[in-house]
């Protein structure tokens, strides 16, 4: 049995974070795998994180963006003697300049690497579009990372992308291996549960950062507590959850049931006992939410323009709304109105097994380890 060592920035704050964790997690009994994230660099080696932390500090501070962005330029720490005991290297999301791409480059073992957001297709930017700033010292570090990049996809690396999204811009970049596995979900804690039939509508919202990022689609809110006030009544209500702190308009209004964030279990609980899950985001690689969701049999509205919108089949398993249709949202309340326990909760769940669970998709990873 091949030694991996299995390593992210974190492995427990973000969807990223959760969706390595859940790889590892599905792995850790059928393979010999260690994680290594920023909390091993504490440990070891407080310097190296210091560096870390300055390095942030200094470019947050420059850059000014809203937008998530790593430069992973600067040597923090020894990859290649961290590395000396396994024969395979699993890389994740290292954003935050946990790792430099210097460093991966010169990785002399086996490398998979499971990629979580839009930085490589970029240059220093995570989701959606590259930032556009280009005054200086900017610009030489962007030129800096660019070359970096080109010989980071020269190197061999076998890829694995989450969604076709993630794959076709992949695609663009390097002429490795790439394969499409889905991000695995625990069938054991979010599994199918029947749903009392009723008459009220339960909408739910939620996530890391939904209610303040911008690409997680807040925005979208506020139409949606308007619109269904106006078509559907009184007979809905919405379940917010995931987030420290909510706006005041919505502690106000009694129709929403605040969470804040919670375990597994109690997510899981949410989606068992709601009509349908609001996945609102602009970009998506994957969308845990999503998959989550479906697991629990639990159908999913969302925009059709992101990797959310692949695992949905419109009124199969979820509702696909239309970006650029305004009157979309209106629509699928509507229509929600009127076709009350319209889908199939229990087979929604049978299939999303069979595509995200720990079962399926550990067997995908152990094949492509045996093929290294």
């Amino acid at each position: 049995m091949k030694k991996i060592i299995y390593i992210s920035y974190s492995f427990e704050k973000g969807g990223a974070a959760k969706a390595a964790n859940n790889i590892y997690d599905c792995l850790k009994k059928k393979t010999i795998i260690k994680k290594y994230s920023y909390k091993n660099i504490i440990n070891e080696n407080f310097f190296s994180f210091i560096k870390i932390l300055l390095f942030n500090i200094f470019f947050k501070t420059i850059l000014r963006s809203k937008n998530k962005f790593s430069f992973n330029l600067f040597n923090i720490n020894n990859l290649n003697q961290i590395c000396k005991k396994y024969e395979i290297v699993h890389l994740n999301w290292i954003g935050n300049e946990f790792l430099s791409i210097k460093e991966i480059i010169k990785i002399n073992k086996k490398i998979i690497w499971t990629v979580h957001d839009d930085w490589l297709k970029n240059v220093i930017t995570h989701v959606g579009k590259e930032d556009n700033s280009s005054y200086f010292p900017i610009s030489y570090f962007k030129n800096q990372i660019k070359n970096f990049k080109k010989k980071l996809f020269k190197k061999k690396i076998t890829f694995i992308a989450p969604s076709n999204y993630i794959l076709k811009n992949l695609k663009k970049k390097t002429k490795n291996k790439i394969y499409l596995i889905r991000h695995p979900i625990n069938e054991n804690i979010f599994k199918y549960k029947k749903k009392k039939e009723s008459e009220i509508i339960t909408f739910n919202v939620g996530g890391s950062n939904v209610f303040y990022d911008q690409n997680k689609g807040f925005e979208y809110l506020d139409e949606i507590l308007n619109l269904s006030k106006k078509y559907i009544n009184t007979n809905y209500k919405f379940v917010f959850f995931g987030s420290k702190t909510y706006d005041d308009k919505f502690k106000t209004d009694k129709k929403i049931y605040l969470e804040n964030y919670l375990e597994s279990k109690k997510i899981a609980q949410i989606f068992s006992n709601s009509s349908y899950t609001f996945v609102l985001s602009k970009v998506e690689s994957f969308s845990l939410i999503t998959a989550e969701s479906l697991m629990c049999g639990c159908p999913v509205v969302c925009f059709d323009d992101n990797a959310a919108s692949e695992l949905i089949i419109h009124k199969k398993n979820g509702f696909l709304l239309k970006r650029n249709d305004k009157n979309s949202i209106e629509n699928f309340l509507l229509w929600a109105k009127k076709n009350k326990n319209f889908f199939n909760r229990k087979d929604i769940s049978i299939k999303a097994n069979l595509n995200f669970s720990y079962k399926s998709i550990s067997k995908k990873y152990e094949t492509i380890y045996e093929k290294l």
